[in-house]
């Protein structure tokens, strides 16, 4: 009975500890990747804003194409400037998904940021999984800009 008493207590203290080491990871997370395109903005926004275009240029998409339409989509902003989108799929959290534009009047090209926002609760195996955004989507995104470049300079 000693033992089970000890264990308990070590695993409620334990518990404690981790929940208040998460309590100082940030619960707004961004995730933001940027290239440069010498193309017309246009150019760039034909193919993010369809998503029958995202099969080209998108790394989750070109794994498999018939992801597109297991996925829900829903364009929350859309101007000359900025494109949201929320992505949901029945099993997993929404990811908010945002395109912006920085044209410079001393250049031809655009600078195209990716962000991806994300809100994971107080629970402590969320926040500690957050860490590892950058390293998971992080990198789609960079292959995602890179191919969305190599697309639009053909």
């Amino acid at each position: 009975m000693h033992f089970i008493k000890l264990a308990l207590l070590s695993f409620l203290f334990l518990f404690l500890v981790v929940t208040g080491i998460s309590l100082f990871i940030p619960s707004h997370i961004r995730i933001s990747k940027a290239t440069n395109l010498a193309v017309p903005a246009d150019s760039a926004w034909r193919l993010i804003r369809d998503t029958a275009h995202w099969k080209e240029w998108h790394p989750w998409f070109m794994q498999s194409p018939g992801l597109v339409s297991q996925i829900g989509v829903n364009w929350t902003a859309q101007n000359d400037s900025v494109s949201s989108v929320e992505m949901s799929q029945a099993t997993k959290k929404t990811l908010l998904n945002t395109w912006q534009v920085h044209r410079y009047a001393s250049t031809d090209s655009i600078t195209l940021q990716w962000y991806m926002d994300f809100h994971p609760r107080w629970y402590p195996w969320e926040k500690f999984g957050s860490l590892f955004y950058e390293s998971s989507y992080g990198t789609v995104m960079e292959a995602g800009l890179a191919n969305l470049r190599n697309r639009l300079s053909r």
